[in-house]
Parts: structure tokens; C-alpha cells; sequence
């Protein structure tokens, strides 16, 4: 049986033009996109051309037009059967595949980004009043800010809400600051049922920068059953 969630971070190479030669490179995004496509297809065993990706945005103010939002995988042009999330920070994509029908977000954030930095004030719009003493009380408050703001990230990416929710209203982190969803909005609906977990990037891998962090949000209260592989690197 296969694992119920699969992780795959991928290093995304910058091949440049011959010199002399125009970059006709599609854009970063088209090319995480069709690197996700061919990872997808990899993994459940079919042919690349079978498989498309759509997207679904709830609630869409720009019209759901099925180019942003959550992502789906198509298989034939129907739903395969595997949930699908990911995210990339810079030259690295974190793919999460589940062969159940769970809800599934994945993030990863580069602690060292300008954004994580005191001076960008990112608490104020990210942090729950519980969250804030974590932060600053942290040996290093950077980090902790890059692993909280993945904790979100992935959380609101299963549920598809984005941030069409304020982060400053989902308590990722519990009394200790382990991974935890400890609060939800009200106006939001039920608080969903779903593991948090603080991913060790260094499972897929001794290449793995040690400044980035990541986050997994899986539905249901049974081990994952989580499975890495080995780091794949494409022409990005």
C-alpha cells in the first residue's frame, strides 16, 4: 500500500542561454508548474501527457478561471486519485502527494528572507496574541517566524481558504510552541481536523540549506505515514 503522504523537494537549476542566444525560458512559474506535472506522474505511474494540473479558487474575487488557487491533478481530464499541495522558496519546490482523500498543505519559507526581519513588522499582521510571547522569548525569533508563517501557510492552503484569511487569526503553536492548530475564526466554519507538523528537511537529503523551513498540514488523526524521496533536481 502506499504511503499516505509522499514529500519531494526538488532543486530547481537555473539554466541560462548560450551566450549570444535570447532566454526563451517560460517563467518561473510555468516551469514549477510543469515540474510538478512530471513529478506527479512520476509517482503514479503514467504518462506525462495524461496528467494536467487545474486550479480551484473558493470564493474568487478574480473569477475561478482554473489557473490559481488550490491545486488539483487531472488525470485524463478527470480527478486523479491523489490530493496534491506545494510551495517554493527560491530555487526550492516542496511537492506533498496523498493517495487518501485528506485534506493537504505544504510551505516552505527561507528563514533568512527580508521578511522574516523585526524591522518588516511581520508580527503584527501574522501572530496571535499567544504566539507573540513565542516569538519573542525564541533564541533565534527569525526562524521561528519562518516556521510559524509555514504552519499557517499549510494550513490554510489544505482547507483553500488562503489568505483570504488573516494569519494573525490561526494559532499554529501550542502552550510549548510545538505544531498545533489552536485556533480558528469562528466566521470561518468548523475548525478542521488536521495534524500539523514541522517538516526536517534534511530527511530528503544532506543538501537541503539549514536556513529553510517547511510545514505539512495533513487531515485526520492517524499516522501519515510520510514518505521522502530522494531530492530531485530539474532544469529550472
Amino acid at each position: 500500500m502506499k504511503a499516505q503522504v509522499i514529500l519531494q523537494l526538488v532543486q530547481l537549476q537555473n539554466g541560462l542561454a548560450a551566450v549570444g542566444e535570447p532566454d526563451r525560458r517560460p517563467s518561473i512559474r510555468t516551469r514549477t508548474r510543469e515540474a510538478i506535472r512530471l513529478l506527479a506522474a512520476q509517482e503514479l505511474n503514467v504518462d506525462a501527457d495524461r496528467m494536467k494540473l487545474s486550479f480551484d479558487c473558493r470564493n474568487c474575487q478574480r473569477g475561478n478561471d482554473g489557473r490559481h488557487g488550490q491545486p488539483q491533478l487531472l488525470l485524463d481530464g478527470a480527478p486523479a486519485a491523489a490530493r496534491l499541495s506545494y510551495a517554493r522558496s527560491g530555487r526550492w519546490l516542496l511537492a506533498a502527494l496523498s493517495f487518501r482523500p485528506v485534506l493537504l498543505g505544504v510551505d516552505i519559507e527561507d528563514a533568512g528572507d527580508d521578511a522574516f526581519r523585526p524591522e518588516d513588522n511581520i508580527d503584527a499582521v501574522m501572530l496571535t496574541a499567544s504566539e507573540r510571547p513565542l516569538v519573542e522569548q525564541a533564541a533565534d525569533p527569525r526562524r521561528l517566524r519562518a516556521q510559524l508563517w509555514t504552519r499557517k501557510e499549510a494550513v490554510l492552503k489544505s482547507t483553500g481558504h488562503g489568505l483570504r484569511l488573516a494569519p494573525d487569526t490561526i494559532g499554529v503553536a501550542g502552550a510549548d510552541g510545538e505544531p498545533q492548530l489552536s485556533s480558528w475564526p469562528g466566521e470561518a466554519g468548523d475548525r478542521p481536523g488536521l495534524q500539523l507538523l514541522d517538516l526536517s528537511l534534511t530527511d530528503a537529503g544532506a543538501a537541503v540549506p539549514p536556513g529553510l523551513a517547511a510545514a505539512l498540514a495533513v487531515g485526520g488523526t492517524a499516522d501519515p505515514k510520510i514518505t521522502y524521496r530522494d531530492i530531485a533536481v530539474v532544469d529550472g
